[in-house]
């Protein structure tokens, strides 16, 4: 339950080793850079400047290129088994992809082949286009070319709707010598052979003009059908060729992992070319501030001992608590690490709040535990975990996630004895009962209402220690009125509320009613005096107070809300129930084996997902809204690390390790 301590620093050292340098903090991964303003050091340091932010275009080329290679390459890989691994390399030896020379030749190899492949395909798709126009005039039987060879007469192609055919009867009485014939149909027009004298050219162009007849320019220097015909020769040789391609990237899929790594590898130097940017440098000298957690700072020192002996400044100086640039890192150690990324999901805590990650992993448990509460679908959510953590190469992050249901499984199982329930049969029935026989510590049928108390009480138990965390980050942030005001007042007003309630129905019985609705009272008035002190103003002052006093309403609303953590339990409960049953109403024994099953293993399935994606959603509601509202502000700055890029590589540290 704690921010990992950091350490601010800063490093002075000479530019002719920042390339040395950077590489080894690359690999060390514990150092958060600083983008630094020039405006915010101190006089001493202004003969420093910030150089502008500079591309290095050769390796985004380099980049272009990787990418190329592995979108050509994807569709023909053979899908990966689940339990494939991902290549493990040290820094030096995923580097050196950098630099092979037989990956540079493979890359323009593929380059060479897309492109001939893309020429390829357009011709296919020009070809395919013109067969397209010239099966519309199969009809002609000469050389459309010819009829420009003609030296006495003018020979045209012209094309009309049927609906104007009558114009050409005029044009044949106009011009007697003009020859017309009907050749066949485009679409909804008719295409005529128009032969003119030359003398009387000009006038029948004029009226075919006038009438907006069209004239086809067809220039083809063979018959369209014996046309087609060679192009559709062409067409098969071509797909020949593409196929040809396909097959020299399908020969060169297996370079795929290795264009990854080489990828992993440029992102690193692109990363480390780009970090520079961050820093301050004169001519001779290079200045870079960040965050180390503490415990790294010797061994940071170790490395520049090592790299530049006497030749660099290391200041580190404690992080003061208020910072808000200061990074944030979570330590938890054990079980409680597998549940930071729950927190993070909602927001990092501030340098000088606490990491509530280790209180939310005892309470998510029991919630997601009693919401689903059955101990097949824990044996089954556990036990699926455990042969993926143990089959799949995750990534760190997946790691933890897969891991923390892993424990959420467990809780599963040990709640589903509580139901005892698995599968949605009872077979785990200890507790007797007065009129004889045995049922579950937690009867789904007949406890319910001690469930609803039961889910409210451990809703109390929540809020209670939303509030000591309250008064504790107060404390650290010495907020000493603060741990009064907002945290001790409150859980009096809450406990003297609550017992005045019970007392005085006879719920239980404590003494007087009237002694704690006096202790409540008081609560009350010191609420209203309290709760708006942060207020300038007295009308300020007096609203805040007042204001303060009313959100004890959502405190009721607060600890209702807790019962949807049975009623999740008892939905899952009677759909399991209801789908054996339905299966189990299934008649004649063949039916009940075949039908019957598969009725009992989908229904079971279902409810097995909706029970986790409801449990999941619900548990993370109650501690985002009714836990973290009451102490928890949040907004810390993520620790990004300067760290190597490993997407597709997991890094070694040295060529041993296995």
């Amino acid at each position: 339950m704690a921010v990992e301590k950091m350490k601010k620093i800063s490093i002075t050292t000479f530019h002719e080793y920042s390339e040395r340098l950077l590489g080894e903090f690359q690999k060390s991964g514990t150092i958060h850079f600083k983008n630094l303003e020039l405006q915010k050091l101190p006089p001493e340091y202004l003969f420093l400047s910030k150089k502008a932010p500079a591309e290095d275009f050769d390796l985004l080329e380099h980049k272009a290129v990787i990418e190329l290679s592995l979108k050509a390459l994807k569709p023909y890989l053979t899908k990966n088994k689940i339990t494939s691994k991902r290549p493990r390399l040290t820094y030096e030896e995923c580097c050196l992809y950098l630099y092979d020379k037989e990956l540079k030749t493979i890359h323009v190899k593929i380059k060479h082949i897309l492109e001939q492949k893309e020429d390829l395909i357009q011709e296919q798709k020009k070809i395919q286009s013109e067969n397209l126009q010239l099966e519309q005039y199969t009809f002609i039987d000469f050389k459309p070319s010819d009829i420009k060879k003609f030296k006495k007469v003018k020979v045209l192609l012209i094309s009309m709707k049927s609906a104007r055919e009558d114009m050409l009867s005029n044009l044949q009485k106009s011009f007697p010598e003009l020859y017309l014939e009907m050749l066949g149909k485009v679409k909804q027009e008719t295409v005529y052979l128009l032969a003119s004298d030359l003398q009387n050219f000009e006038k029948v162009q004029g009226m075919l003009n006038q009438h907006a007849i069209s004239v086809l320019e067809l220039s083809y220097d063979d018959l369209p059908q014996e046309l087609i015909k060679n192009n559709l020769n062409r067409l098969k040789t071509i797909g020949l060729e593409i196929e040809q391609r396909i097959e020299e990237l399908k020969a060169l899929a297996h370079m795929n992992d290795n264009f990854l790594i080489e990828l992993d590898a440029l992102n690193t130097v692109m990363s480390r070319n780009m970090v520079v940017n961050h820093f301050l440098s004169s001519s001779t000298v290079l200045y870079m501030e960040g965050w180390v957690p503490e415990k790294n700072i010797p061994e940071l020192y170790k490395l520049l001992d090592k790299l530049v002996p006497q030749k660099y400044f290391l200041e580190s100086e404690d992080v003061v608590y208020e910072d808000v640039e200061t990074p944030i890192k979570l330590h938890n150690k054990g079980i409680f690490s597998f549940f930071e990324n729950i927190t993070e999901m909602f927001s990092l805590p501030l340098y000088n709040e606490l990491d509530p990650t280790s209180i939310l992993t005892i309470f998510y448990l029991i919630f997601f535990g009693l919401m689903v509460g059955d101990v097949g679908y824990g044996l089954i959510l556990t036990f699926g975990c455990f042969l993926a953590l143990r089959l799949i190469d995750f990534k760190e992050k997946m790691r933890k996630s897969v891991k923390m249901f892993s424990y959420i499984g467990i809780s599963i199982i040990l709640c589903g004895f509580l139901y005892g329930s698995i599968f949605g049969i009872t077979f785990f029935t200890p507790i007797p009962v007065k009129n004889g026989g045995y049922k579950p510590i937690l009867d789904t049928q007949t406890d319910i209402v001690f469930m609803l108390v039961l889910s409210m009480v451990i809703g109390m138990i929540h809020i209670y220690t939303g509030l000591i965390l309250k008064g504790i980050n107060c404390l650290i942030q010495k907020d000493y009125a603060g741990v009064f005001c907002d945290s001790i007042l409150w859980i009096l007003t809450l406990s003297s509320g609550a017992m005045f309630l019970l007392v005085g129905t006879g719920a239980i019985n404590l003494g007087p009613a009237n002694v704690y609705g006096i202790i409540f009272g008081i609560c009350i008035v010191g609420l209203m005096v309290t709760q708006g002190r942060s207020s300038k103003t007295i009308g300020g002052k007096i609203g805040g107070g007042l204001y303060g006093v009313y959100g004890l309403t959502s405190y009721i609303g607060d600890i209702v809300s807790y019962t949807r953590i049975v009623a999740l339990g008892l939905s899952g409960a009677y759909i399991a129930f209801s789908f054996n049953l339905m299966s189990g109403l299934i008649p004649g024994t063949f039916g009940k084996v075949v039908f019957g099953t598969l009725i009992a293993v989908f229904g079971q399935m279902l409810n097995f997902g909706l029970s986790l994606l409801g449990a999941y959603v619900h548990s993370c509601r109650l501690q985002y809204v009714e836990f973290f509202g009451k102490f928890f502000k949040g907004g810390g700055k993520p620790y990004k690390p300067f760290k190597v890029e490993n997407e597709y590589v997991t890094m070694k540290k040295s060529e041993q390790e296995n």
